[in-house]
C-alpha cells in the first residue's frame, strides 16, 4: 500500500505512491523497492539437485525500516516467509540516511532513504537465525524443499499483528552501501 515506490540506477520507475508500478515491466531494474505496508513476494529457480538433502538454506539482503524521507529511530517488524512458512520476525532499527549510501546514485536526493543494514536469515536443522542469532524453531525439514521443486518463493513484509509494522526497504546492488542483490544460498550433501 502506499506510501510505496521503486527506483532503479537512474530514475524512479513508474509513479510514486502507485502500487501498480510494482507490475511494470521495468520492476526487473528495480535497484531500491520501498513499502509503508504490505508484502513483497520473489520466486527463485529451485537448484537443489536431484539425489541431495537440504542442510541450510541462507538468504541475505541489506534492509530497513521505511519512513517519511528518513527516520534512524523508527522499527519495523520486518518477517520472512519462505514457501509459505514463517521463518521469523527482524526488528528493524529504524530507516537510514543523513550521509549518503556508497552505493546511492547521485541523483537520489539525499533527504531520502540512504542504506540499510545487512542481514542473513539462515534456517538449518537445528532452527532459524538471523546473524547467528536464533529466531525460531523452524527448519529446513519444515520447508518441504526438494529437487523436483521448480521455485523457492521468498515473501518479506509486515505480518498482520505486528507492534510496529512500518514497512521496508529493499536494496539492491546498485543502492545504499552493500554491491548485492538478495542472494539465496542452498547449501545440501548427497542423499544416502
Amino acid at each position: 500500500e502506499p506510501p510505496c515506490g521503486l527506483a532503479s540506477e537512474t530514475g524512479i520507475i513508474g509513479v510514486l505512491d502507485d502500487v501498480k508500478s510494482f507490475f511494470t515491466p521495468e520492476h526487473v531494474f528495480a535497484q531500491l523497492i520501498w513499502f509503508r505496508k504490505g508484502i513483497v513476494t520473489y520466486r527463485f529457480p529451485n537448484h537443489l539437485p536431484d539425489h541431495t538433502t537440504l542442510e541450510r538454506l541462507d538468504l541475505s539482503m541489506e534492509i530497513c525500516s521505511e519512513a517519511p524521507n528518513f527516520n534512524e529511530d523508527w522499527p519495523s517488524d520486518i518477517t520472512l516467509w519462505i514457501d509459505g512458512v514463517e521463518i521469523g520476525t527482524w526488528r528493524s532499527p529504524g530507516d537510514f540516511g543523513g550521509q549518503r549510501g556508497n552505493l546511492t546514485p547521485l541523483w537520489w536526493l539525499t533527504r531520502y532513504t540512504q542504506y540499510g543494514l545487512l542481514k542473513c536469515w539462515s534456517i538449518n536443522h537445528t532452527g532459524s537465525y538471523i546473524d547467528g542469532v536464533r529466531i525460531s524453531d523452524v527448519t529446513v525439514n519444515d520447508l518441504n524443499i526438494t529437487a523436483d521443486k521448480k521455485t523457492i518463493e521468498i515473501a518479506i513484509g509486515n505480518k498482520d499483528g505486528a507492534e510496529y509494522p512500518r514497512g521496508l526497504n529493499l536494496f539492491g546492488r546498485k543502492f545504499g552501501n552493500y554491491p548485492q542483490d538478495i542472494v539465496l544460498n542452498l547449501n545440501y550433501v548427497p542423499r544416502d
